[in-house]
């Protein structure tokens, strides 16, 4: 697109990847626009310029920004309004994007500590989805590090879960099948297909019980606190109405019946984050509720509640969720002999919501330093033994400071991609800053690809000399780009290719030992960036180390410590 540029990685101008849009007005509506999303986290823009109908957009995540370029140019002619702008910015490209603030603390956490993030596979345009699903979840795919031992993810998953692991854990069924296999405690269950199921089994079980769908997340279908066959009958038919609710596969349609584990009133419920083989994080989940103030009705106080900027949606970086009106909170509500027009007195706390869930309004509290030796045993067994590099475990006790048994609690289900963030950011407690830092570093262990760069004409093929200089040894694989070319071990792949898509592909290629980007001489800087955000070694030729205004830029990113070594060659 000629009136797009991407300046990748430092450049002359800026030490952050750049995005130029030109036809651009000036807009007052178009920069309501932009300060809304940059308020939101400083992933998103770092800054952003408009001079000349030229808008400069300082980012990490160059990819968002090439999608709303249209759009932006549209807002700021007049041709749609700020609401069609700001629905296609925020509901399809930052949404499909950057899907939750699981993913967001992690793509930041990784630029802090210097590694590159690259959208994995969709790179320009917004991948649709289908009937059956798929399409629209690739476009969340980013590449942590690049190069050998790079790492793909989506949100707290990676490319270093393993397909069993994520297969067992995606339906309770096969889960409640491992823990049961690898003997570890778990409340009484099975399946059920009907009322009669339900008049089989119901002697046979302690009261109460949950009944679930097992395919189903975020509480969908799940009805707890069941005392009557009754209750039983209409807990099933709810669940079955959630399940056939749209087209499923086969193992997403059983329900199950469980014994339910007591807790103390205000809510029981662990999520435990096991990050390689370690539990992490431990946080509990605290069933949406509200406070009395003796004048205003339970419902006018959720909308107050509903107010809290954490629980706005529409920001891609809410830790929070509404409470949604809906029938199960006002079933909840009466059998506390409430209706949504009731006036609690004050300071009265009033629980709307029976189950702990986030997705429903909850809140959290951190409790990692509270967690029983057995329990931790427990949660990084099953991780290990899934082979998964993370995994949320739920846990419903009494007491997570001491060990699980029927009086005190059982697992309840696993995830290999949880909202990692109700484990990051507590409501209650300190965000878990070491947590997400021991994520980042973990999952790149093995992440040492050299990230060359060079400025200047040689009379030798680069990579022959740097490896008769000792910088590249011959075993290595060597991605380079050169003049619009993609060259990986002096083998050409493409030789008309943009410069910001090749530097992107040989990132994502996980082979390369070594990745170079030649630059014939500092005009082409200008023009596309040195195209890393860190640089291990930056070569220049005698004659463009000659230029001293262009130098000057280069070692100032050299004090700041985003080139580590300048050489002459």
């Amino acid at each position: 697109m000629k009136n797009l540029k991407t300046i990748q990685g430092l450049n002359l101008e800026s030490p952050t990847t750049q995005i130029k849009i030109s036809d651009i007005k000036e807009s007052e509506e178009l920069f309501k626009l932009l300060n809304l999303i940059q308020g939101f986290h400083p992933i998103f823009i770092e800054n952003y310029k408009l001079e000349n109908n030229l808008l400069t957009i300082s980012s990490k995540l160059p990819g968002i920004w090439r999608n709303c370029a249209k759009t932006f140019r549209k807002l700021s002619n007049s041709e749609i309004t700020l609401q069609e702008a700001q629905d296609y910015t925020l509901g399809t490209v930052i949404k499909q994007r950057v899907n939750s603030m699981s993913t967001i603390p992690i793509l930041h956490k990784a630029q802090e500590l210097g590694y590159e993030t690259t959208l994995t596979i969709a790179n320009e345009d917004i991948v649709p989805g289908t009937s059956a699903g798929f399409g629209y979840t690739w476009n969340r795919y980013y590449t942590l590090g690049c190069g050998k031992g790079s790492e793909a993810t989506c949100s707290i998953a990676s490319t270093k879960d393993s397909t069993f692991g994520m297969k067992v854990q995606r339906d309770k069924w096969s889960t409640n099948k491992i823990i049961e296999r690898m003997g570890l405690p778990l409340p009484k269950w099975e399946i059920i297909d009907s009322k009669k199921d339900i008049d089989k089994v119901w002697a046979q079980y302690e009261k109460p019980l949950v009944i679930k769908p097992t395919g189903l997340t975020g509480g969908s279908g799940v009805v707890v606190g069941i005392d009557s066959k009754e209750k039983a009958y209409n807990a099933l038919e709810y669940a079955t109405k959630q399940v056939e609710a749209k087209k499923r596969s086969a193992w997403q349609k059983k329900i199950m019946i469980q014994e339910q584990v007591d807790g103390p009133k205000d809510g029981s419920d662990y999520r435990l984050l096991v990050i390689n083989g370690e539990l992490k994080v431990c946080t509990k989940r605290i069933p949406a509720f509200i406070i009395g103030n003796g004048k205003s009705s339970i419902k006018k106080l959720i909308d107050e509640t509903n107010k809290d900027p954490r629980r706005n949606t529409s920001n891609p970086s809410h830790t929070l969720k509404p409470i949604i009106f809906d029938d199960p909170l006002t079933t909840f509500l009466e059998k506390q002999s409430l209706t949504l027009e009731s006036i609690p007195t004050k300071n009265q706390k009033i629980y709307v919501r029976g189950i702990a869930s986030m997705s429903r309004g909850g809140i959290t509290e951190d409790f990692s330093d509270k967690v029983s030796p057995e329990i931790k045993i427990i949660v990084e067994s099953i991780a290990s033994t899934m082979h998964v590099f993370t995994l949320g475990v739920d846990i419903m006790c009494k007491d997570i400071s001491k060990p699980l048994t029927k009086d005190n609690g059982a697992i309840l289900e696993v995830n290999t991609m949880p909202e990692s963030y109700l484990n990051f950011f507590p409501v209650i407690g300190e965000v878990q800053t070491e947590a997400l830092t021991y994520y980042v570093q973990a999952l790149l262990k093995d992440n040492h690809t050299k990230k060359y760069v060079v400025i200047g004409q040689s009379t030798d093929d680069i990579p022959t000399l740097l490896r008769k200089k000792g910088y590249i040894n011959n075993e290595e694989n060597v991605g380079v780009y050169k003049d619009h070319k993609i060259l990986i071990n002096n083998c050409e792949f493409n030789d008309n290719i943009d410069t910001w898509k090749a530097i992107e592909a040989l990132k994502v290629n996980a082979a390369l030992d070594t990745i170079i980007l030649q630059y014939r001489d500092l005009d082409e800087v200008k023009e596309h960036g040195l195209g890393f955000d860190k640089i291990d070694i930056l070569f220049v030729t005698k004659d463009i180390k000659s230029h001293k205004t262009e130098m000057k830029i280069i070692k100032k990113y050299k004090r700041k410590k985003h080139i580590k070594i300048i050489n002459t060659i």
